[in-house]
């Protein structure tokens, strides 16, 4: 009896383990007793980081590999001054270090100082570093340097370690441009964007080509998808406002030179294409803020002080426009330009003044009168009326 109850009691506790282990993976797959674990973004990644590394490097631990770990950081988020800023440091405390010097070797390289970064490269190879970031480093800048057969031995090595390595395709892109075969130039170039989206100079380097080979179309997509990614990048607005020309369309090319300046406000080049469009498209309210910000950098060009003397003189603004039209000539005594401009001026300054002189009591707008039309009879215009004229149906016209 015993025994029997004893089995019954096993029995009912493991249906009842049973039914708890499955109330268990329900609520498991539910997610309604175990939280979910949620997956940080790569920028909320970066930002812990960075805040950890920086308490480390306050507190002295470990300050060189530190330094290194957040220089490296920022390279990924293309803050570049502050990458070398930390890169620096690391190299202070350690300068034997192959993986430091290959960092602020592609640092320098984003900044565009050349010599600086080639010394670096070398530096990180001579301290036995060989990896297929380094190849391509070296491979690139010494194609910038026109050391086209030094580039191309780096790049091998690159490529047989690295077969399918974006920054490596940029630079056979590069190299097959200069070589003249823009087609497989184009082909590599856009494998690099496809593979590092990012990759800035493949955009431009590609857009160039592009232009080059008269295909405006398709330089205008490129355009547009490097836009995507780098919404704040003066150059690439200023290139898309360039294509626009090309195409004829100076309306819209004037947008994107207006978007490049409001993003870098002294942007030279930007700043002369709204004042030459604007006078193109007699758009002169347009072009004269933009010639002001040219003339308070170049006082001494005759160009843009003529270019805002006839903004002005369109304007029939004629004090300021003489006041340019005369620096022009002070500048450049046998300037055509100029003298034709104060020529017209006077013209008109002595047309109004005859004008003043011969009614001395009116102004120009007040020479024009209404016309009372109450005072004014009207005779209504009746139509004439129709003429019906009969047919004579019994004669026939023969026609010969």
């Amino acid at each position: 009896m015993k025994s029997a109850v004893s089995g019954y009691l096993i029995f009912l506790i493991t249906i009842a383990l049973g039914g708890l282990l499955q109330s268990c993976q329900s609520d498991a797959r539910n997610a309604t007793r175990i939280p979910p674990v949620v997956k940080k973004s790569r920028a909320q990644w970066q930002n812990d980081a960075v805040l950890s590394l920086t308490e480390l490097i306050n507190r002295g631990i470990d300050s060189d590999i530190n330094y290194f770990k957040r220089a490296r950081i920022y390279f990924e988020r293309e803050q570049y001054n502050e990458a070398l800023d930390d890169i620096n440091e690391s190299i202070y405390e350690q300068d034997n270090v192959s993986d430091y010097f290959l960092l602020r070797g592609r640092i320098n390289r984003e900044l565009g100082k050349i010599d600086n970064a080639l010394e670096d490269a070398q530096r990180a190879e001579a301290l036995q570093q060989s990896s297929p970031e380094l190849y391509v480093l070296l491979a690139d800048i010494l194609q910038a340097k026109n050391r086209f057969g030094e580039s191309v031995g780096y790049l091998n090595q690159a490529l047989k370690m690295a077969p399918y390595d974006g920054p490596a395709y940029y630079v056979k892109g590069m190299l097959q441009a200069r070589q003249g075969d823009s087609l497989s130039a184009l082909a590599s170039l856009d494998y690099a964007i496809n593979v590092n989206p990012r990759m800035l100079r493949a955009y431009q380097q590609s857009i160039l080509l592009l232009r080059r080979l008269k295909n405006i179309e398709k330089a205008l997509q490129v355009n547009q998808k490097a836009i995507e990614s780098f919404p704040n990048d003066p150059n690439l607005h200023y290139e898309q406002g360039q294509i626009f020309v090309a195409m004829a369309r100076p309306d819209t090319a004037l947008f994107s030179f207006q978007k490049a300046v409001s993003l870098s406000p002294d942007y030279e080049d930007a700043l002369l294409q709204i004042a030459n469009i604007g006078i193109q498209l007699k758009a002169y309210q347009k072009a004269i803020p933009a010639l002001l910000k040219l003339v308070k950098k170049k006082p001494q060009s005759k160009e843009i002080n003529n270019m805002l003397g006839l903004c002005y003189e369109k304007n029939y603004d004629y004090e300021n426009a003489k006041t340019y039209y005369s620096t022009a000539l002070a500048l450049a005594p046998g300037d055509q330009d100029a003298r034709y401009g104060l020529y017209r001026i006077r013209l008109r300054e002595n047309e109004e003044n005859s004008y003043q002189s011969y009614y001395p009591d009116e102004n120009p707008a007040a020479s024009y009168k209404l016309l009372d039309t109450a005072r004014v009879k009207i005779n209504v215009l009746k139509p004439r009326g129709t003429t019906n004229i009969r047919v004579d149906s019994t004669r026939k016209a023969k026609i010969e």
